[in-house]
């Protein structure tokens, strides 16, 4: 039982990435546009704090780890998640760059020049969706240290895990892609997506109080 819910949470964290990482996308482009430059600076912040969450995730693995400390993490990135609304509108109007002025203000041989999206983006980017996309990241190597039996089959439970969230981070890339946007909108599905990590992350805290996880001398987890 304790494995079935190391899949569930590594299958829900890989689709929460996707669909928050799109939620993202449709979050800034009112302000800042859908160009080029913006698909590549949320793309760099959510690669780097899933980056150095699997860092993270990886050291606090090997210190006493438990199912509710992962349920514990889980919970926090829902919490994130369902705040990430309320501010973000403080947070486009303060990165938005200030350009030059509007048309109806150009005078005689005024020149427009556009501002410069690049670092705007990426700072509203970085201050919106870093930290869930860090808290995100620490799961999966979490998840393989709570898995993993014996060592022998080190490379096929981290290849089960592995594809798992990958498993679910396709399910939610579509399932965003092609329903959810348009039925729920962009706020909605960051509330949709914080509801079910929080729920998840409760649910194995709850959990770990029925299913104990044994260590072995080597460290690798076993199910009871």
């Amino acid at each position: 039982m304790t494995r079935v819910c190391i899949f569930v949470a590594a299958f829900l964290s890989g689709a929460a990435v996707m669909s928050l990482e799109m939620a993202a996308f449709r979050l800034v482009q009112p302000e800042f546009g859908s160009d080029i430059i913006v698909w590549g600076s949320l793309i760099s912040v959510f690669l780097g704090g899933l980056a150095l969450g699997a860092w993270a995730g990886g050291w606090l693995a090997d210190r006493r780890p438990a199912l509710w400390k992962l349920g514990a993490v889980v919970a926090v990135a829902g919490i994130v998640s369902l705040g990430v609304p309320l501010y973000s509108g403080a947070v486009l109007d303060w990165t938005f760059p200030v350009g030059e002025p509007a048309p109806a203000e150009w005078g005689a041989g005024s020149v427009y020049v556009p501002p410069d999206m690049r670092w705007p983006t990426l700072a509203a980017g970085t201050l919106l969706f870093l930290v869930p996309a860090f808290l995100l990241g620490t799961i999966t190597p979490y998840a393989v240290r709570l898995f993993v039996r014996e060592m022998p089959h080190l490379g096929a439970d981290v290849g089960k895990v592995s594809a798992v969230s990958t498993f679910g981070a396709i399910v939610g890339t579509l399932g965003t892609a092609f329903y959810l946007i348009a039925w729920m909108g962009t706020r909605r599905l960051f509330i949709l997506n914080g509801t079910i990590l929080l729920a998840l992350g409760l649910a194995l805290v709850i959990a770990d109080r029925f299913l104990s996880v044994p260590r072995r001398g080597d460290g690798a987890a076993e199910e009871p």
